[in-house]
């Protein structure tokens, strides 16, 4: 008899455990889905600049090293030749690079919508934000990166050495041209401000509001933030400063969002409820 009603308590039970599956899966694609479609029009828009930077990014990575100089965090060569000096290493930084991006930010995206939802939107909003910034960034400040300039700079593409070839094979066919299937959507050329490491930081905060007390947790967040920082330089796809100016505009999105916009409601709000106080005039 005890074990005929442990089925019975275990039979009830089961309904419920599918509705909270079913709650958590139409959690995430709601979080998920505007993302995606923000994205997706992000990464048409890049591509929209490609003309104007081609003309301009030479003369703008020139300016940026001549800065960097200036600063003395012109690293990238000495970085490049150490990170760069075995295969091991190579293959770290190029893999990196491309498969601890999205995948970690999508990953980061969907425990923190489970474990911590209010954080999760509200770096939902500071990601659209810096989308937004980014873009600006993008179209008005076109740069060639390392890899892409004469050979006489001494930089290497050691995705085009070495693999994968996440923007092309020497034919140009790739992940973002469906590899030849239409043209390409990627601009090789929105590399200030670098989003890669700017929305690193964005998962290692989503990781850290999942797990807000785990040590290991904060510890690898961070970790994760400064190998994609080494691994965008260290593959040749961005200058150091690149990535300080995607943690720039990270930051400036957070104070946007936090700071910015709730002031920015209640001042909206105090309009609006000065102006229904004003008196009706009445013929």
């Amino acid at each position: 008899m005890e074990f005929i009603e442990v089925r019975r308590l275990r039979a009830a039970q089961h309904p419920r455990r599918l509705l909270r599956m079913s709650a958590h899966h139409r959690s995430i694609a709601a979080g998920f889905g505007p993302l995606l479609v923000l994205y997706a029009l992000y990464t048409l828009l890049r591509w929209t600049f490609v003309e104007r930077a081609s003309i301009v990014g030479d003369h703008n990575a020139h300016t940026v090293m001549h800065l960097e100089q200036r600063l003395g965090i012109n690293w990238e060569l000495w970085i490049q030749s150490h990170a760069l000096s075995w295969s091991q290493s190579t293959w770290l930084v190029n893999h990196y690079y491309v498969y601890a991006f999205f995948p970690v930010l999508i990953a980061a995206a969907a425990l923190a919508v489970l474990r911590s939802p209010g954080a999760f939107y509200e770096w939902r909003t500071i990601f659209v934000v810096s989308l937004a910034f980014a873009l600006v960034g993008f179209a008005l400040y076109p740069l060639t990166p390392p890899r892409l300039l004469d050979d006489s700079y001494g930089f290497v593409d050691s995705l085009m050495m070495t693999g994968p070839r996440y923007y092309g094979d020497e034919s140009g066919s790739s992940l973002f041209n469906l590899y030849g299937s239409i043209p390409s959507l990627v601009n090789e050329y929105a590399a200030m401000p670098s989003m890669h490491v700017g929305w690193s930081a964005v998962a290692a905060a989503l990781l850290i509001a999942a797990f807000p007390r785990s040590r290991a947790v904060k510890i690898v967040a961070i970790s994760h933030v400064a190998m994609m920082q080494l691994s965008v330089v260290a593959t040749g796809n961005h200058y150091l400063i690149d990535g300080i100016v995607g943690l720039i505009v990270v930051a400036l999105s957070w104070v946007v969002v936090i700071h910015g916009l709730p002031r920015a409601n209640a001042w909206w709000a105090a309009s609006g409820q000065t102006r229904n106080d004003l008196p009706i005039c009445q013929e």
